[in-house]
Formats: C-alpha cells, structure tokens, sequence
C-alpha cells in the first residue's frame, strides 16, 4: 500500500498548491483580484494541483518503491550506470530514454509548483529522487536538504540526503553528512545503511579497530543475499588489512 500513501501525500501537496494560488473573484472572465498580478481560473488551479499526485504515480512506477535503499547509492552499480546511461541518452526508440524523458518533463512541472508553493515537502522528495534518477546528484543534494529541513529532521530523510552528499562528494564524509548520519543512528540504532556509514565514518576517521566492530556486527545482522552484505564484507576484509599492515609497522 505505499503507492496509495504516496499518492494521498501528493494529494495533500495538490490541496496545498489550489490553495495558494491566486484566484479570480466573480464569473469566469472578470478582472483578477485588486492587487494581484497574477490570477487564475478554476481549471488551471485544479490543473496545477493535479501536477503532484500525476507526478508522484508516474515516478513511483518509473522509480519503483519510494523507500530507502538498503545500499549506499555509490555501491549501486546498476542504478549508477541506468543515471549515466540517462544521462548521455541519444536514442529516442531506448525505452529507458522514453521514461528518463517523461520524468524530465514532469520534473519540470514539479518545478513550477514549488515556486508557486515552496513548503512543499512530497514535491521535494520527488525532485530529489527524480533528479537522481536521471544523474542529477546536484540538484538531489539542493532538494533533499530542502526537504529534510521541512520533514523537521526526518531520520529517514537523514540518511536519503546523507546517502546522496556523500555519493557528490566521491565517498567523503563531511561535517554536514557526519551530522546527517549520526541524527538517523541516534534515532534508528538498527537501521542498516546508517550503521553502514557510520562504519564509513570511523574508518575515515583513522580509527579502524572502531569501525572494524561496527561493520562486524552490521554484517551478523545482515541476511546473507542482503546487496549491503557484499559492500560489508568488502569494508570488512579491508580493514583486516589495513589492521594487520599497522601491526606489522609497529617497532617491536
């Protein structure tokens, strides 16, 4: 039922978007409101309000479920290579090109209904993972951190927007991204992916042994054909190394 959720948010932020918009006073075709430069009719405020639940059904089909991944999205190859590939496409008959250029031009309508209604948060959400769906990691960073300021510090839009800086920033973890993931954890104790990066953390912070423990008990908690359990093992088997290396340096 995460489709039906998603579609009553949407319903919600179209609700929000009718009411905000500038109406004509009177029968249809009498002057705009005094003092209002811009007005608008019935059906195009019911039209610009029908925007974001057309938007969130479409990108929910294009995108699949609206949920948070249980892989950092720089461990995503495929994804990784479906927003490189949209990216660059060029060939009009690629269904793949087809959807990329649907979501594109609903992007662009998600667009216009912000700037008519900046509070909206479904309408970020969806800019964001429409953005990055398509390779715009940028623009994924600008919009998730607009909607995790609205959210009010949602956790799960703490590690989203944790997820999508740290993939812009090549796999560092900078203050903002530290304080985004250590928010979720604090939260969340067993959520997986902010356990993942909190490893990620300690281990960029030098202290190995510290994350050698995190990613050890994530990976006994993690079932075994889980993605996150390969990116685990991989940190896992690193760290060993990296351990066994500062061991063998140390004067006897």
């Amino acid at each position: 039922m995460i489709w039906l959720g998603l579609v009553i948010l949407a319903a919600f932020g179209g609700l929000a978007i009718y009411a905000s918009l500038p109406r004509h006073l009177g029968k249809s075709g009498d002057a705009a409101t005094p003092g209002t430069k811009l007005s608008f009719g019935p059906v195009a405020r019911i039209g610009f309000s029908a925007l974001p639940i057309i938007a969130a059904v479409i990108l929910y089909t294009a995108i699949g479920m609206p949920q948070i991944p249980s892989r950092p999205y720089a461990e995503r190859e495929g994804e990784r290579n479906l927003a490189a590939a949209a990216a660059a496409a060029t060939d009009v008959t690629d269904p793949d090109f087809q959807t990329d250029q649907q979501i594109r031009r609903l992007l662009s309508q998600i667009v216009l209904t912000l700037e008519a209604n900046p509070r909206n948060l479904q309408g970020w959400i969806v800019l964001a993972r429409g953005s990055l769906r398509l390779g715009d990691v940028e623009r994924a960073v600008a919009a998730f951190a607009r909607a995790y300021a609205l959210s009010g510090h949602n956790p799960l839009l703490a590690i989203e927007y944790a997820d999508t800086r740290i993939t812009a920033q090549q796999g560092q973890i900078d203050q903002v991204s530290r304080d985004l993931v250590l928010h979720a954890l604090g939260q969340m104790p067993n959520h997986q992916l902010s356990r993942y990066y909190y490893g990620m953390m300690l281990k960029q912070q030098n202290k190995y042994q510290q994350a050698l423990n995190v990613f050890t008990d994530l990976y006994r908690d993690i079932p075994k054909d889980d993605p996150l359990s390969g990116a685990t093992e991989a940190e896992i088997q690193l760290l060993n190394a990296e351990i066994a290396d500062a061991t063998e340096s140390e004067p006897n």
